[in-house]
């Protein structure tokens, strides 16, 4: 499963245009990450693409030092259950 950076945000599938699963992010006012969403097709699911793609937008964030304001309410729900992912939200 390769997780590829597109356009403000992480994709998985060969086209960025109509990806096999994706979290979409945007900047805030700080510089700050905003997840708007994580979606996987049904062919991904229960395989962890969803967390996946949680981990390499925190993985991201980490290495700019920025924080990340999850409003997509599953990328919250990753990030609250792990005490360093916790760390980073605004």
């Amino acid at each position: 499963m390769d997780i590829k950076k597109g356009d403000n945000k992480f994709f998985i599938g060969e086209d960025e245009l109509n990806p096999e699963g994706e979290l979409v992010f945007d900047t805030d006012e700080n510089g700050d990450y905003v997840i708007k969403h994580t979606e996987v097709k049904d062919s991904l699911s229960g395989q962890g693409a969803g967390k996946r793609l949680v981990d390499t937008m925190v993985d991201f964030a980490r290495q700019e030092d920025k924080k990340i304001k999850a409003e997509c309410p599953f990328a919250r729900s990753v990030m609250e259950k792990d005490d360093e992912y916790r760390q980073l939200l605004k």
